[in-house]
């Protein structure tokens, strides 16, 4: 639930704990939550906040009693979420089915490590929090028109009847990348998924922003004939640029293109999405390289890099070390790693990494999204024209 926060409730979350409390409160990503435009033109934009985690660092066992998630606009506190009672419940028990799954293990780059939980920390399903115990709320969501620029997460427990609190909060950024980007492909493109929730990329920490991106044909399918080899694909072999200036951080080639990921004629979605799990899973147990395929880490500066991933195998033309302009000529596009057919991955990091990093929404430049209502980021499905 969403909703506006009385006068009474805004001054009652606390910057940071008491000397006394032994709760501690984390997020992750742990240094700034990225919001990205649902609407441009009605200034509305979207924020996943991915893993916030309370912690009892005491010696003696806590009752949690509540989590608040507030969103503020110049220290005025504009939105509220509140988990309690059986939604904090809920919450706990939520994030228990997912370690329990193993996805914690598989997806380690979501969870950020010991910056959100400590190493001997475990997962709690209720709010009896013993030592080392954590309460962990996983991808909460919120929408709004105008400005925010905070949001902070307040938990209260009870500890022995006494009161206990403690908060922490992270600065909301909706602005794009520093660096100005051309796209990384030349000529007519369509986002296949996107940064909107609706697409796989919102949900995941490195690839929130991340741009999957194919070519399609006049019959409005990304093949010719039946697909059943790489060489059907409009995009396939296509050259991919760097997006601005920099330095070749790193290289990976080699990764083998796999037909056996490729949705075969007469396949229904429900049997090629099974199958795929299981050979993305696969991928998942080797490695951030086997998962991203192929691909060019460039460093711009400022602390962002892009990310190209998905390369054909054997077609990286640069090295680390190597500086690079945009409009230079990386790799072509591929289909190795963790690829369901011939397209870029693209994705701006904080992290020479394309997957240990957080997401930057890009900022390009030069490029035209014909069905869109205006100037405005992209979104799942835009086709977009560059030079």
């Amino acid at each position: 639930m969403i909703a506006v926060l009385t006068a009474v409730l805004a001054a009652a979350a606390p910057a940071s704990a008491g000397p006394a409390s032994p709760l501690a409160v984390r997020f992750c990503p742990a240094q700034v939550a990225r919001s990205y435009p649902l609407m441009d033109v009605a200034r509305i934009h979207g924020l996943v906040v991915h893993n916030v985690a309370v912690i009892n660092r005491g010696d003696r066992p806590v009752t949690l009693k509540s989590i608040e998630l507030a969103l503020l606009d110049k220290g005025h506190v504009v939105d509220i979420r509140r988990f309690e009672a059986g939604g904090l419940d809920a919450a706990a028990q939520g994030a228990v089915r997912t370690e329990k799954a193993g996805m914690m293990q598989m997806f380690p780059f979501q969870f950020c490590g010991e910056k959100l939980l400590d190493p001997k920390a475990t997962l709690s399903e209720d709010t009896a929090l013993g030592p080392g115990e954590a309460v962990l709320v996983m991808r909460q969501v919120f929408a709004w028109r105008g400005s925010r620029d905070e949001v902070r997460a307040h938990a209260v427990a009870d500890a022995g009847g006494a009161t206990v609190e403690a908060s922490a909060a992270l600065p909301i950024d909706g602005s794009p990348s520093k660096t100005a980007m051309r796209f990384p492909l030349r000529g007519r493109w369509t986002v296949v998924v996107g940064a909107t929730p609706h697409g796989g990329h919102r949900w995941l920490i490195p690839e929130e922003f991340a741009l999957d991106v194919a070519s399609m044909g006049a019959d409005n399918k990304s093949y010719r004939g039946d697909g059943a080899s790489f060489a059907d694909y409009y995009a396939y072999g296509a050259p991919v640029v760097a997006v601005a200036a920099g330095t070749v951080a790193k290289v990976h080639d080699g990764e083998p293109e796999n037909p056996a990921a490729l949705r075969r004629p007469g396949e229904t979605l429900e049997a090629y999405g099974a199958r795929v799990q299981e050979i993305q899973a696969g991928l998942l147990q080797k490695g951030v390289d086997a998962v991203a395929g192929g691909h060019v880490v460039v460093d711009h500066g400022n602390g962002e890099y892009s990310v190209y991933a998905h390369l054909k195998t054997g077609s990286v033309k640069v090295k680390p070390g190597q500086a690079v302009k945009a409009g230079d000529e990386l790799a072509q596009l591929g289909s190795s790693g963790n690829s369901t057919e011939p397209h870029l991955h693209f994705a701006v990091c904080d992290a020479p990494s394309p997957l240990y990093c957080a997401g930057i929404p890009p900022n390009f430049t030069g490029i035209e999204l014909p069905y869109a209502d205006g100037p405005r980021a992209a979104q799942s499905g835009d086709v977009v024209i560059a030079e």
